[in-house]
């Protein structure tokens, strides 16, 4: 997939987060080498979720453009490489000209746990790195193994006796139960889905 790697390479030089950001659109965000300034804390960032299908299709043009040229998009002219960029501004829904926005990177990751863009975090990472817009979206991808911790209780009873009670015919006794739970990785079948996300910033006139 997958061919949201293409625009990176039209964008500019790609820099992987190295090591485990605080969520899963930072752990898996790559940079499309624009630095930007951070937002303030309270700054509105609109997230929108667009058809996965429609975004695929015009990544599959920009992969065929690519394809056909005989020069690296890194060398492209600037009006080819704004050219690019309204296309893929196209599959993201985004209806404004493409010399008044930038693209300062994407998301992606494949996970089998429950993401909630409206959770906050996405928002928060998006205001970081400067992003004013963010349009995601995500497509099952099917089963796949997923390990997970189960809880295992094991309970016992018996009898204990106390064998330092002088008097044997007032021996102490009685019964007794406990348990103890330890847990046990389990190997399961969950949903996986992909997610990808664009980060966007508006250029004010």
């Amino acid at each position: 997939m997958l061919r949201c790697w293409l625009i990176v390479a039209l964008l500019g030089c790609a820099a992987a987060v190295s090591g485990c950001g605080p969520s899963v659109w930072e752990s898996g965000f790559e940079s499309a080498g624009i630095a930007a300034p951070a937002r303030e804390k309270e700054a509105p960032v609109l997230i929108r979720q667009v058809p996965w299908e429609t975004l695929q299709r015009a990544l599959t043009e920009l992969e065929a453009d690519v394809a056909a040229s005989d020069v690296h998009p890194d060398d492209w002219p600037e009006d080819r490489k704004t050219a690019a960029r309204a296309k893929l501004l196209r599959g993201l829904q985004v209806s404004v000209e493409a010399s008044s926005v930038q693209v300062l990177g994407r998301s992606f990751f494949r996970t089998t746990d429950e993401v909630r863009p409206d959770d906050g975090e996405l928002a928060e990472f998006a205001r970081r790195i400067g992003a004013t817009q963010v349009v995601w979206s995500s497509t099952h991808l099917g089963k796949t193994d997923k390990i997970v911790q189960e809880a295992v209780t094991e309970y016992r009873t018996g009898w204990w006796d106390d064998p330092f009670t002088r008097d044997r015919r007032r021996r102490r006794s009685g019964s007794y139960s406990e348990s103890a739970t330890t847990w046990v990785p389990m190997t399961v079948q969950a949903d996986e889905f992909a997610f990808i996300a664009y980060y966007l910033r508006t250029l004010t006139p």
